[in-house]
């Protein structure tokens, strides 16, 4: 029975401070009064500075990979002179692959892109698709008839 005294007794001296929560709240909202806020990242990408040129690269943005990912699927497809060959090649696999991995951005930024950027996506991934049917369903022919026509206008 001693020793139930004893344990009962030790349960009885053990003080509990509820108001530590409290305490420490109030501690973390007077130092985060005392410091600056902290910036936040900014939402628009800036200039990347000066190239070999002297003239700085544009801020890289969604509507820019776009692009750039348009104009190749273009030179794949033929409608556009590659600048390294300086001639126009169908490559409809590569062509497929750049489609493809357009229609794979824009899954996998769903929901983290502007209105803006995902029309951009959109009217890209229409009119790639809709060249590449045209181009894959005609005979291969000359390099100057792989010419874009009017009707099929780069996306806006």
């Amino acid at each position: 029975m001693a020793e139930q005294d004893a344990g009962e007794q030790d349960a009885s001296d053990i003080h509990v401070d509820e108001d530590w929560k409290k305490s420490v709240a109030e501690e973390k909202a007077e130092q985060r009064d005392r410091e600056p806020p902290a910036q936040e990242p900014q939402a628009e990408p800036t200039d990347t500075g000066p190239t070999e040129s002297g003239r700085p690269l544009p801020a890289p943005t969604m509507e820019s990979l776009i692009a750039g990912l348009y104009m190749q699927t273009l030179m794949s497809l033929g409608e556009v002179e590659d600048p390294v060959s300086k001639g126009r090649e169908r490559r409809l696999p590569e062509a497929g692959h750049l489609i493809d991995t357009i229609a794979l951005l824009q899954e996998k930024t769903q929901g983290n892109l502007t209105e803006q950027e995902s029309a951009y996506i959109e009217s890209a991934l229409y009119d790639l698709r809709m060249r590449y049917v045209r181009v894959a369903d005609a005979p291969a022919a000359p390099d100057d008839s792989a010419a874009p026509t009017e009707d099929s206008p780069a996306p806006e």
